[in-house]
């Protein structure tokens, strides 16, 4: 059986003609202070690869650490099949140790690694190795049939196009990924600061307060009162019958409405045969568990039903709304009273005991008040969790997006040269290119040392480095650095004939180029702030880094961080011998003319002082008309 389409049946190959499986393996003699990366199961995943190591020493590690990986090497899982740990290994992680529930798969001369990464990637591949696996509760595959795994294999010049097609549109897609889960995370977090200033009162204006002496909760509304927990709630102990439902307490959403499913109970709470010892909670109850109370684990009850023993339970004893108390005791002032007031030496050893909880002073607004508060928390809570799900579920459909773009480009079945690429139109990537040279000339209006190539320059790392995609460069390797000729011409007309900046150069073609400025110059920021947004700041910030610059000084710079910029495109982590080389001997002829490998050397440094570094984004240098 095949998971490939039809169409590739007929053109695979085991995986053992693509690579050498596990070439080395850690003798059991090994010097014991020998220290290296350790690489478990558990800290690779498909999507991710490495996502977690552990340094350790050879005597003191577990008897699975025994096989080294070098940079290039693909690890793919062959226990715990389900976790679908592939990872691809770069320079950070080379010379690490990994888990030998790992095959460890080195490339032939003849197969190019980020190819090999992303065929173990591919859904036909991970599909193969889980139908090829025994065992249910810790399912594997034999070394021998991971390798008689039968996978596409075109030619080499075919398998590198893959690749950096691959790399290029997931990186695209996991950037949109992290941007949505950061939107996920800002939404929550801007509904919690809102009910933060619902529940302590901050979000009437003109009301009158009064202080409090208290650093957790300095004012509160001069109609509202403070009492401790003891004075609002009694501890009580009601025992169980064994037909209410058994609850938890969620540090996320408070105490649950339903009873656990068994495999929730099996996973949340040691459930106990007998359960008398269990707690009877009522609504309008508040609950918290004591082991967990300081990260938030606190709420009210809506229904009958039991808890835990190591759940605190308290009574209300007045008339109040317990749900506002919920609420209230879930931000970070109050979880951190709970925190101060937990016994134990560390974390997880902490303990709150009814004692010190019923010493933390809380407001009392009038009951109608409580009641108004909560059910607008609530709201709150609600949309934000509404509109969070609607993001979460456009990545699960990126994520599958990615998945399936991985399997159709490694089986052929997507002609690279015709895929289309994200860009914009011309129209915004002019109105782009105006507004960031404006702004790149306007900051340099009174420095000397500023000219064209200068311009050019910061044009490339406003790109790559600031994030501006929308300049849509196509970046040549040229002699005076990364140089896309028709933008920077592009942009001087466009600032001219928009009354700018002028383009002055008395001396000629080849002379030196200067921006005179026209009636309208500095008057871009607006247009400025609205097209960038945050990345106005992040430009300013890099054109201010190198203002101090001269025209040799800028073009290294610029120059290293193309060459360091491209090979993480493709996929390397490339040391300073490689970066300065790529300047030396694969950019330019006159660049081994220009520069000396100490002079850049200083450079690289001086970059990495001023974290000036690349993070493989933006569009890649391309030979242009390279040693014409």
């Amino acid at each position: 059986m095949s998971f490939w389409s039809a169409k590739e049946t007929t053109e695979l190959r085991s995986l053992k003609y693509l690579a050498r499986f596990n070439p080395e393996v850690l003798s059991e003699d090994t010097n014991p202070d020998f220290e290296f990366d350790y690489i478990d199961i558990g800290g690779v995943t498909l999507e991710d690869g490495v996502r977690h190591k552990e340094a350790m020493r050879f005597e003191t590690a577990p008897s699975r650490a025994r096989k080294p990986v070098r940079s290039g090497d693909v690890i793919v899982s062959t226990v715990r099949t389900y976790l679908k740990a592939v990872a691809r290994i770069d320079e950070t992680y080379n010379g690490a140790i990994v888990s030998t529930g790992f095959a460890v798969l080195r490339p032939n001369a003849d197969v190019d690694a980020g190819y090999l990464y992303r065929l173990c990637q591919a859904n036909a591949f991970v599909s193969d190795v889980e139908a090829r696996s025994t065992g249910v509760s810790y399912p594997a595959i034999n070394p021998s049939a991971l390798a008689a795994i039968k996978v596409p294999f075109p030619d080499l010049a075919t398998q590198k196009a893959i690749a950096a097609f691959l790399d290029r549109e997931t990186t695209r897609i996991d950037k949109l990924i992290a941007k949505k889960e950061r939107q996920v995370e800002l939404l929550h977090r801007r509904a919690k600061q809102a009910v933060a200033e619902l529940v302590t009162g901050a979000t009437v204006e003109g009301l009158a307060t009064v202080e409090t002496g208290l650093d957790h909760i300095p004012c509160i509304p001069a109609h509202w009162s403070l009492l401790r927990a003891g004075h609002l709630f009694r501890e009580v102990a009601e025992p169980n019958t064994d037909d209410l439902p058994v609850l938890s307490v969620s540090i996320h959403t408070g105490i649950s409405d339903r009873q656990l499913d068994d495999e929730e109970r099996d996973r949340k709470i040691n459930l106990i045969e007998d359960r008398s010892s269990y707690k009877c909670v009522r609504p309008g109850y508040l609950a918290y568990n004591m082991m967990r109370a300081w990260q938030g684990a606190v709420g009210a009850s809506t229904v009958d039903g039991a808890v835990s023993p190591a759940y605190v339970v308290a009574k209300p004893t007045r008339d109040l709304h317990s749900l506002y108390y919920q609420f209230l005791l879930r931000t970070p002032p109050f979880i951190e009273q709970m925190r101060q007031g937990s016994k134990g030496i560390t974390d997880f050893r902490l303990r709150l005991y009814w004692e010190q909880f019923r010493l933390i002073m809380l407001p009392v607004p009038p009951l109608e008040e409580q009641r108004r508060i909560a059910a607008e928390a609530e709201r709150e809570l609600a949309h934000a969790d509404e509109v969070a799900a609607k993001i979460v579920r456009s990545v699960a459909l990126l994520r599958e997006h990615r998945a399936a773009l991985i399997t159709a480009a490694v089986a052929g079945q997507i002609d690279i040269c015709e895929y289309p690429t994200a860009g914009i139109s011309t129209s915004d990537r002019d109105r782009f290119r105006f507004v960031v040279g404006a702004e790149i000339i306007h900051q340099h209006r009174s420095n000397p040392r500023f000219g064209r190539v200068k311009l050019q320059k910061e044009l490339y790392l406003a790109e790559t480095h600031a994030g501006i995609s929308e300049l849509d460069g196509n970046y040549l390797r040229e002699a005076a650095g990364p140089l896309d000729r028709a933008q920077v011409e592009e942009t001087e007309r466009a600032l001219e004939a928009k009354g700018f900046y002028r383009k002055h150069q008395p001396g000629g073609a080849g002379t030196l180029v200067t921006y005179a400025p026209l009636p309208k110059a500095g008057q871009h920021t607006d247009d400025l702030k609205a097209l960038l947004g945050p990345r106005a700041d992040t430009l300013r910030s890099l054109i201010n880094l190198l203002r101090d610059l001269d025209k040799e000084a800028v073009e290294a710079v610029t120059t290293l961080y193309a060459v360091w910029n491209d090979a993480l495109i493709d996929g390397h982590q490339p040391d300073d011998t490689m970066i300065i080389n790529g300047v030396l001997a694969e950019w330019h002829v006159e660049k081994g003319k220009k520069f000396k490998t100490e002079d850049l050397s200083r450079w690289l440094g001086w970059m990495k002082r001023q974290d000036l570094t690349p993070r493989g984004q933006g569009t890649k240098t391309t030979t242009g008309r390279l040693f014409v």
